[in-house]
């Protein structure tokens, strides 16, 4: 799927759970550590749509944010592990089994 597409219905449901994590837009402080947290459950270019339609950022930028978020600027396993128990709490492990 080309960077920016529509997504398919299973990101739209991840799309949906994140959107009830965050209602009120992902924060400077969570952004990195959610890229981080989700790159094990999404391919590149899925979770840099999914990321790009929640934050309406353009889907290029957010997949070098992305390879930032588990190289160079990796957040402490402290904050992936505290946005984790976030998402699991909005249905995350069920919602990601499906992707």
């Amino acid at each position: 799927m080309p960077l920016g597409t529509e997504l398919d219905a299973s990101l739209a449901d991840v799309l949906s759970m994140l959107k009830r994590a965050f209602p009120n837009g992902v924060s400077p402080t969570d952004y990195r550590p959610l890229l981080a947290a989700l790159y094990e459950h999404l391919s590149d270019r899925n979770l840099a749509n999914v990321i790009s339609q929640l934050t309406h950022k353009d889907p290029d930028l957010v997949l070098n944010e992305i390879y930032e978020a588990v190289t160079s600027k990796k957040p402490k396993a402290q904050e992936i592990a505290s946005l984790t128990r976030l998402l699991n709490h909005h249905g995350a492990s069920e919602t990601l089994a499906d992707t």
